[in-house]
């Protein structure tokens, strides 16, 4: 087509370079907040990798970037991680579920990459599923069966 493949090889130069592009956000995003000009970059971290979402948290806090400025949202498809999205909004960060939604020939295809991008899916459904079994128990145990969140949120 004239121009370099834009794909990564492999797994692991994606995750880096999806590390690296993240670290420039957070860097202009912190240059921009320095000088009183905050929220003129916003960006959603889109991943289904703990490590990625871990590696976000962590360049927030070295980049003193706090949940409370609303300048970084985590997301990932409805029903795939939700141990990953919930603890995030509980901890007072902007955390999305997404829907892929269109016509089926479209839609199936999209979902289809997801679940062989996400190899380990079956693994991750089977601590999904031990952990929202210990929630559930930990609900009933401390008589809080429903869960209310507490602040104002307001999306990004």
């Amino acid at each position: 087509m004239g121009y370099p493949d834009p794909t990564n090889p492999n797994f692991e130069a994606t995750t880096e370079m999806y590390h690296k592009t993240l670290t420039e956000c957070l860097r202009r995003i912190k240059a921009f907040k320095d000088k009183g000009e905050d929220k003129m970059i916003a960006i959603m971290v889109a991943s289904h990798n703990e490590d990625t979402v871990r590696f976000a948290i962590e360049k927030m806090k070295e980049f003193a970037i706090e949940p409370s400025d609303k300048v970084i949202c985590f997301g990932q498809l409805l029903a795939m991680c939700d141990y990953i999205t919930f603890p995030l909004g509980q901890s007072g960060y902007s955390a999305y579920k997404y829907i892929p939604y269109g016509p089926v020939n479209e839609v199936l295809p999209y979902l289809s990459r997801r679940a062989h991008e996400n190899k380990g899916v079956l693994q991750k459904i089977k601590k999904e599923k031990r952990l929202l079994a210990r929630e559930i128990l930990r609900r009933f145990a401390t008589g809080k069966i429903f869960y209310t969140p507490k602040g104002n949120y307001i999306p990004v």
